[in-house]
């Protein structure tokens, strides 16, 4: 016979399992999007020049090239990210 507490300890690691699996299937899921948007970037501006921009982005570190576009970005074409 199982006690109540090996029954609760047994529900809980269960229940930890599927966290765990649900976190994997979510970082994967998040991943495949972040590719699906880098993809449809790259087509929107050509791949020369994805591949030059990400150049120049990483030549003036990346955070300094962020915030000098984000500076420059019109008003009404603002993305959250």
């Amino acid at each position: 016979m199982v006690s109540k507490v090996e029954r609760e300890r047994a529900a809980l690691e269960a229940a930890e399992q599927d966290v765990a699996e649900r976190r994997r299937k979510l970082a994967q899921m998040e991943k495949e999007e972040a590719e699906k948007e880098l993809a449809r970037l790259v087509r929107k501006v050509g791949h020369a020049r994805a591949v030059r921009l990400l150049e120049l982005a990483v030549s003036v570190k990346p955070e300094s090239a962020i915030e000098a576009l984000e500076k420059m970005e019109p008003v009404g074409q603002k993305q959250a990210s």
